[in-house]
This record gives C-alpha cells, structure tokens and sequence, in this order.
C-alpha cells in the first residue's frame, strides 16, 4: 500500500500535462480562451459547493495565464498575476479590518510587480496605499461602528458621500489605473506584450456572508479597472445571504433586487461542471493507491461502473466528498485486514463492492444506514420493520401509487421511501436510494444470504459510524467469539448429527463476523451461519438456515404449494417450527417461518433465523452454553431436514 490517506488540499498547477482525472479539460481551456481575448475591465464568479474544485481550477488559470506569481523578473506569460485569500484575511480580524487589509493586499501586489518590472515606476503607486491606510482605514472603522447592521454596501456607500474619504479612494484608484496602464505600455515598448492582471480572490464562501458582500463592493468601486480581470471563488447563495440584512428573506418578489446586484458585480458566471465530472479514473487511480483494489481488479470495467455508480447515487461527484469516503474505505480496510493478519484469502469482487456501497450509504444517508444496522437483510424490511423505525402508515391510496413505480413498488422500497420522507433531504434523493440499494442486490450471488453478507460488512463499517446510541453497547471481538464458539460445538454436532447430515464441517475458515458449518459436501448447499451482536445490555446469537429454495411458477409460495397440492405438508411444517419455539424458551424466529420468505433470482427463498439470547459473550463459549446451543441446533437441523424434504417433493412434482 503506498498511502493510507487521500489529502483534501486543491490541486496545485502541474503543468499543462497534468493528469485531468475528472475530465474537465474542456472547460478549463474554454475558460482560458474566454479570459484571453475578453475585453476589460470584466468580473468571472466560479461558483460551486465547498470541496468542488474552485481553487483547483483557479489554480490551473493562474498557471496557465500567469506563471509561476514569484518569478516576475523572467515573466513570459500573457497577465501578471495577484492572489488573494479572503479568509486569512478575516481571520482575528474585524470586519472593517479585513476590508482595508484586502485593499492595500492587492495594492501593494500591483506595486510590487510594477516596480520589480521597471525600477522607480511604482512609488506614485506606493505613496497612494500610504495615504488610503492613513485616511481609508479611520474611516471604514468610523463607518462600520456606525452601521453595522444597515446591511452589506453601506460601509462603501456611506465611504463615497464623505469628501476625504471619497478623495481617498478616487486616488487610489486613479493612480492605480495609470500605473497599470503605464507598465504595460512599457512591456509593449520592450518587446514584451501583456495582456493585462489577473486578480485571483479565493475563499469568499468561507468568511460571513455580509462581509464577502462588502468586499464584492469595495472591489467593484476601487478595482474595475482596464485591463484587470478578477475572478472570484464566491456563490450566487453566498450573495444572497450577505444581501439579507439589505433586502430580507429571499422572495419571488424581491428576487430581482438580488439578482441586479450580482449582476452588477459579476459579469460572467461560471459554475463548476460537478454533474460532468466523470470520476471513475480519479476512484480507480485511489482506491489502487489506499490498497483496496488490486491491480487486476482496478482494469476491470465492471467494477469502475458499479464504483461511480455508487458515488453517483450518494455521495455524489464532489471531490472532497470523494475524497473523505476514500479515506473511510482505507481505515475500514486496514482494519479488516488486521482482523485475521494469516489469512491471505481473496477478496470476492461482490464484497469488495458491497462494502463499498455501505460506506457511501454511511456518508450520505446516515438515517438509511442506521436502519441497515437493525436489520441488514433490506429486501426482508416490513411493517414490522416500519414500527422499529416509528414510520407512519401508508394509506392505500399512496401504497397503490407507489406500487407503480419502478422504485417503490415492493414492500421493502415503500420501506426506504418511508425513511426517507422524514427529512428533506433524503425525500430529495429517495429514487436514488433504492436504485442505489437495488445494485446492490444484483451483486449477490446465487445461493448465498444477502443479510450474512450485510451482517459481516456492516460489523466493519461501522467503525466509522457516527450515530447517538441510547444506551451503550458491549464491547466484543466477534471473530474470536464465533471460533471459540464453533471451535467447541463442532464435536458436539459432529457426533450427535446423523443422517440425513453425514458431513459437519466447518465451511469457511475465515471468521471475521460471521461463522459457517456446513452439512454437506458440496459449498454452502446445506449450512447454518453464526453470527454474534451486542444489544444494549445483553449479546445475541443469530443461527441462520438458508437453503436455495423453491422455484417461482406463480405469485406466491403459498400459491405455488397449493397448486402442487403440497398444502398440509406445508401446514405440518409450519406447526413443527411453531413447536420448536415452545421448546427452547430462549430461542425466538425473527418472523414466522415460511410465512415471510425472500423472492429472488426466480426463488422462493426462506431465510430461517433464530435468536439466541446470552448475558454476556462469555457465557456463549461456556460449557452450559455450547450445550444448550447444540440441543437447539440439533433440533434446528431437525426441522430443516423436514424442510429439505418438503423441497425435494417441490421440485419432484415440477420435473
């Protein structure tokens, strides 16, 4: 593994051979024609979300037009370029404070440039930011105490009606202009044509709203210069939130008051290309680097596509979104990998997938995953589910309307679509849910259990869970549970299992979360899988029976058996699970047996779980618990070989 970690810092310029991981090489060149041959004075806002890619873009401008800002003297670039961050300038700073030093920033960058290009021409320059720290800040300082809260633009208006200080800020601006001016007619007249500055203000969207506003202004009114270009990382919703001290809450009727004012300011907007990124070489170039995909796996098409899928359905294109879901898969890899440091087994593409899934689902959707971790096996989610999760009822005209889309139309999607209508967000994004979830399905493979599989994935994720718990839970290692548990109960079965079980082994020798003994030959034909999970203040032992079941030749199982004429062997069935809970007290179904199955890949599938409730890990692996579980199990596999038969006949009478 090279790196555990993704670093959320903006790219830097590399060069115009730099690697376009996102794919947005078009637009940043479209920008630099743009600004190229654009007349000026002109403003360009880059607008998008945090972590979009604002300052990496600006990044690539700058060194595109500018060069490197430090090598002045051998400048062979079109613009000078001038840098400024906003929020360090705000920062222990007052309002009025950030203002003057934003100002006399870019001043004293154009001076610096000017002077260090022609020797002398830069005092006029210097003698005028002298003047504006003398007079402008006293009074921007008078000004804000006065009206601080008139709203954004009064510090520059009221600036304006004061003779001294108008003076002063006229000057300086006029003075700039000249020497601007005059220092690209001296590069023309040295063989050495500019274009013109770049000014590049980054981080508006970090400091107050009011604050950023103001300095939209006061960059408007000093800077809107010939042959200045400013491009500013700044949001047309960062704008409206400075304006509401001045004009309310947003409106339909004052939108247009809004609007004007970032017109005024901005003369070419231009939003991050987020929804265009294409993102499957930035996520197979990382998760190759953190050591989650292999070589091989990282050239397999089909695992590119359901990675961005996923991405796509959650966490979206954001690179700093995609950054912070890189370094959680990375911990929860290390993690895995630790659990059992000898065991050199392959990762299967479909859990490796999954697991991933998971992880965005835990990102994006934290209320979605919170009821994963209740109950992991998402197509058996129901109203008994629902009352868990205090979701309201569905009347039936919402069910019968939900039921004709694609998304919702099977009990465990209306589940999700529930969840989801509780908070706005995820009602926003509830279509994109269940398809996300419905990927996930198709991964599974023929003949295993999808809630196994959820079960072992979620017990790894949720290291990096962030959920409030009402009552803590206990803490257990549950690898070491599960194999001192099968360890000790596989001699007991080993002996007491006879036919129609000859063989008892144990079927995977990797236990991380979930433990398999297996009763036939042939792989994960006829198992039960283990599964241990603290509950508040006790510890449950699921065993699970999950046979590859009954073919579909109808609408229901129930409909399936009655045309077979197999109803009162079902019935009989049925009534012997019911028995097997009156005889183990401590045992319970987590539904009825055979009332509630799964339907999947063209089968009638019942999942058969049971719940075994213990005080504490220790007692599972005592002498009385192994006992007492490998009574229940016996008598569990009892019952499921009167299952198997009912199969056999199942099947019997179809062929």
């Amino acid at each position: 593994m090279n790196t555990s970690s993704i670093v959320d810092i903006p790219k830097r310029a590399f060069g115009p051979n730099s690697e376009d991981l996102f794919g947005i090489n078009k637009y940043e060149k479209g920008l630099i024609k743009f600004i190229s041959n654009a007349d000026t004075p002109i403003t360009i806002a880059i607008q998008g979300e945090w972590g979009s890619g604002k300052t990496s873009l600006m990044n690539s401008l700058q060194n595109s037009l500018c060069g490197d800002l430090n090598n002045i003297k051998s400048h062979d670039k079109d613009f000078y370029g001038i840098w400024v961050n906003t929020w360090q300038y705000s920062l222990m700073n007052s309002q009025e404070e950030t203002l003057v030093s934003i100002v006399t920033s870019i001043s004293t960058q154009i001076m610096s440039i000017i002077s260090t290009r022609h020797e002398g021409a830069g005092q006029k320059i210097k003698n005028s930011v002298f003047n504006f720290l003398e007079r402008g800040t006293k009074a921007v300082a008078k000004l804000a105490a006065e009206k601080v809260v008139d709203g954004a633009g009064d510090v520059v208006d009221a600036l304006m009606d004061r003779e001294k200080a108008n003076q002063t800020i006229k000057g300086l601006r006029d003075d700039l202009q000249s020497a601007i001016t005059d220092c690209l007619e001296k590069d023309a007249s040295n063989g050495q044509s500019k274009k013109g500055f770049l000014f590049f203000i980054d981080d508006l969207d970090r400091i107050d709203p009011p604050a950023a506003v103001q300095i939209l202004e006061l960059l408007k009114n000093i800077f809107d210069l010939e042959k200045c270009v400013f491009i500013l990382a700044i949001d047309y919703d960062v704008v409206v939130k400075g304006l509401k001290p001045k004009f309310g809450e947003l409106t339909d009727k004052n939108e247009r008051e809004f609007r004007s004012f970032f017109d005024k300011i901005i003369q070419m907007p231009f939003s991050m290309p987020v929804a265009s990124y294409s993102i499957d070489t930035f996520l197979i170039q990382n998760l190759q680097k953190i050591g989650y995909l292999s070589e091989s796996k990282a050239n397999e098409s089909s695992i590119a596509h359901y990675l961005s899928t996923f991405c796509s359905l959650s966490v979206g294109t954001n690179p700093r979104s995609l950054k912070r879901l890189l370094n959680t898969v990375s911990l929860i890899n290390i993690i895995s990998n630790e659990e059992d440091p000898g065991d050199n087994l392959p990762e299967e593409d479909f859990r490796l997938l999954m697991n991933f899934a998971l992880i965005c689902i835990q990102i994006a959707y934290p209320a979605v995953y919170k009821a994963l971790s209740i109950e992991g096996d998402f197509k058996s989610w129901d109203e008994n589910m629902a009352r868990q999760l205090k979701l309201r009822e569905l009347n039936e005209l919402e069910k019968s309307k939900l039921k004709e889309s694609e998304e919702f139309d099977e009990e465990w999607e209306q589940i999700i679509f529930r969840i989801c209508e509780r908070d706005t967000y995820l009602s926003n994004r509830a279509v994109q849910i269940s398809q996300l979830f419905n990927q996930m399905f198709k991964l599974v493979p023929e003949g295993q259990d999808l809630g196994n599989i959820m079960s072992e994935l979620l017990t790894l994720s949720s290291v990096t869970d962030v959920q409030a718990y009402d009552k803590p839970k206990q803490a257990i290692n549950k690898g070491k549970v599960l194999k001192q548990f099968t360890d000790d109960i596989l001699p007991q079965l080993k002996k007491r299992l006879k036919d129609p079980w000859p063989v008892v082994r144990r079927q995977s020798r990797r236990i991380v979360s979930n433990a398999y003994i297996s009763y036939s030959k042939k792989d994960w034909n006829d198992c039960v899988g283990f599964s241990v999970e603290p509950v508040k203040d006790y510890i449950v032992l699921y065993a699970w029976y999950h046979p590859w079941a009954f073919k579909v030749i109808g609408n229901s199982l129930l409909e399936d058996i009655e045309s077979l004429d197999l109803r009162s062997e079902y019935e009989s069935l049925k009534q012997d699970y019911k028995d097997f809970i009156t005889r183990h007290k401590n045992v319970s179904f987590r539904y009825t047996p055979l009332e509630k199955s799964n339907t999947a890949k063209g089968y009638h599938v019942p999942l058969l779980t049971l719940q075994i409730v213990f005080n504490g890990a220790e007692e599972i692996v005592q002498n009385e618990g192994i006992e007492n579980s490998a009574n229940i199990i016996i008598d569990f596999m009892d019952q499921n070989a009167k299952l198997k038969k009912l199969m056999n006949q199942y099947a019997s009478k179809l062929s």
